[in-house]
């Protein structure tokens, strides 16, 4: 009986959880989610994604937070998409409002060169580290978008 209970009460925090989490997503980024959606002009998996923590729980503020699972790239004419399903993260922006640099800092025990993405994700300012083989094709297409620019990948 007590064992029911237990799983009972898990499964209904973990519903919880992933409506509380879908719902976090501001609605400003819905129509420029569609947008996306609707004029893609390159899609990609990365391999790497990386979030610059801004503070909250087990003190992540200037960290870089790993996000798992599968992880894709979805540009348009003039907006572009890092969605993070495992996370249930979709993080929106807007090309001209937004800027990308070549940067190491995110790696930890290897060179890895990441392409940094600064920019506002329904209202924030957010950061995020996106990294794959062929990092020109990605940089070329973020650069598409009207992103600001600030160093760039040599072409291979």
């Amino acid at each position: 009986m007590v064992m029911e209970f237990a799983f009972a009460a898990a499964v209904l925090c973990v519903i919880v959880v992933a409506y509380v989490r879908g719902n976090r997503e501001p609605p400003s980024n819905g129509p420029l989610r569609t947008e996306i959606q609707a004029r893609v002009c390159f899609e990609t998996s990365l391999s790497r994604v990386r979030v610059l923590g801004t503070g909250g729980f087990g003190g992540t503020h200037g960290m870089w937070i790993s996000l798992r699972g599968p992880k894709r790239l979805t540009v348009s004419t003039d907006a572009f998409m890092v969605s993070a399903a495992q996370a249930l993260r979709d993080y929106v922006f807007s090309g001209r409002e937004s800027s990308i640099a070549l940067s190491q800092a995110p790696s930890r025990l290897v060179n890895r060169d990441w392409i940094v993405i600064t920019g506002q994700n329904g209202g924030r300012q957010v950061q995020l580290a996106i990294t794959r083989d062929n990092l020109p094709e990605l940089w070329q297409a973020l650069a598409r978008t009207g992103v600001a620019q600030s160093g760039e990948p040599g072409i291979c």
